[in-house]
């Protein structure tokens, strides 16, 4: 079943399903607000639309080329970075002018390479191995 595979392993990743192309990770996350699990894609920037993270309510819904559910363009995020939260361990906070978007990650390893690609897309450049990820304000326990 290829729910179970690690995220940069997905088919729908390698397709790059949906539409609009520069698919960087792919994978099922959490919504913090809801706990419901989503379809997540970030993509990278192409000649028509800026980077940005969006999600679908599945990834059948994604691989068939239907809108997402939400898309927020990174360039809008003023900052990116984890978020404390006493209820999940694993938490990626978007922030916008008009809100802050939260998903939840199953571990350690996916905040890791999931904040390397969103930080790494927003800022427009590649984040050196070895290096953490700067966001461009620190965590927030907000």
């Amino acid at each position: 079943m290829d729910e179970m595979l690690p995220v940069a392993m997905r088919k729908g990743c390698e397709r790059g399903g949906g539409g609009g192309g520069g698919v960087v990770r792919c994978g099922y996350l959490k919504k913090m607000k809801t706990s419901r699990r989503k379809f997540f894609v970030l993509r990278a920037e192409t000649a028509e639309t800026s980077a940005r993270l969006e999600y679908y309510d599945t990834e059948r819904k994604f691989n068939s080329g239907l809108p997402p559910k939400r898309s927020i363009p990174l360039k809008n995020c003023f900052n990116i970075n984890r978020r404390l939260d006493t209820k999940y361990k694993h938490v990626i906070a978007l922030y916008t002018k008009d809100d802050c978007f939260c998903v939840v990650l199953d571990n350690e390893e996916d905040v890791d390479s999931w904040l390397k690609a969103l930080l790494s897309l927003q800022h427009g450049e590649e984040v050196i191995d070895g290096e953490p990820p700067k966001p461009t304000f620190g965590n927030t326990g907000l």
